[in-house]
C-alpha cells in the first residue's frame, strides 16, 4: 500500500510540474497568437525538459521500487526463521 500511495504521489507532482510549466509557456506567448499556433522553435526547449523529469522520476520509482522489494522479502525471511526458533 505504500507503494501505491509513493506512486502515485510522484504521478500527482509529475502532473502538476507538467501544468506549471505549460503556463509558464503559454503565459510568454505573444498575445497576438492563437496559443495552439506556436512553432517548433518556441517549444523546442520543454522537449529536453521533459525527457529529464521523464528520466528522474522513473530512476527513482524504480529504486524506489527495488527498496521496497528488497525490505519486504528481509522481513519475510526474519519472520520465517523467528518461526523456526519457537517450534
Amino acid at each position: 500500500m505504500e507503494y501505491v500511495k509513493r506512486v502515485l504521489t510522484s504521478v500527482f507532482i509529475g502532473i502538476f510540474l507538467y501544468v506549471q510549466f505549460g503556463a509558464i509557456i503559454v503565459s510568454g506567448a505573444d498575445s497576438n497568437q492563437p496559443k495552439e499556433a506556436f512553432s517548433a522553435e518556441e517549444n523546442i526547449g520543454i522537449i529536453p525538459l521533459m525527457w529529464t523529469i521523464a528520466i528522474v522520476g522513473g530512476s527513482i520509482a524504480i529504486t524506489l521500487s527495488y527498496v521496497s522489494w528488497r525490505k519486504y522479502k528481509g522481513e519475510q525471511k526474519k519472520k520465517a526463521e523467528k518461526d523456526k526458533l519457537i517450534d
